[in-house]
């Protein structure tokens, strides 16, 4: 099994400080590199993560370079951390599980929306019926007053005669 460390003792074992080793792992960081965390959320330094910062270490002393050089160069030696075979086919089986989910949804949509667009259907005809039926019952209602008006317009001049006043 291998063993895993805290800052302090992770520098101890490289011969530098708590501090200096936290700032190259934030610089590690920065660069991409990836660092396991405990339960406060502290850094785990496993063997692999000290070879990389004892790499950069290195660089800057012997090639002089930068420490952001330095970092830069030593995160991107080691490839980034993969998951586990395991757990990337569980989430390749959740992700399929989600698109069948979502596929599920846009079909109960779709039937949705088809029932809408049904009913909107229906409700305009039913508008258009209304104001078909409004309309014919104004022609209705302008036909019966046009012949009220006859009559009365028939009975105009036999009320003048009968000296009755309008």
């Amino acid at each position: 099994m291998e063993r895993h460390i805290f800052s302090s003792e992770a520098a101890k074992t490289l011969g530098i400080g708590a501090s200096t080793i936290r700032k190259y792992a934030a610089l590690l960081e920065d660069k991409g590199y990836e660092f396991e965390r405990g339960t406060n959320n502290g850094r785990i330094f496993k063997q692999a993560d000290l070879t990389v910062i004892s790499n950069m270490i290195e660089m800057m002393n012997k090639d002089g370079l930068a420490i952001e050089i330095a970092a830069e160069k030593a995160a991107g030696k080691i490839p980034k951390k993969e998951k586990p075979v395991n757990e990337t086919n569980q989430d390749i089986r959740e992700f399929i599980e989600q698109i069948k989910d979502l596929e599920k949804q846009q079909a109960t949509l779709t039937e949705m929306n088809r029932a809408l667009a049904k009913q909107v259907e229906n409700l305009t005809e039913k508008i258009e019926e209304r104001e078909r039926d409004q309309q014919l019952f104004r022609m209705v209602e302008d036909s019966r007053n046009k012949k009220k008006r006859k009559g009365i317009a028939l009975f105009r001049p036999l009320t003048a005669f009968s000296g009755k006043n309008k």
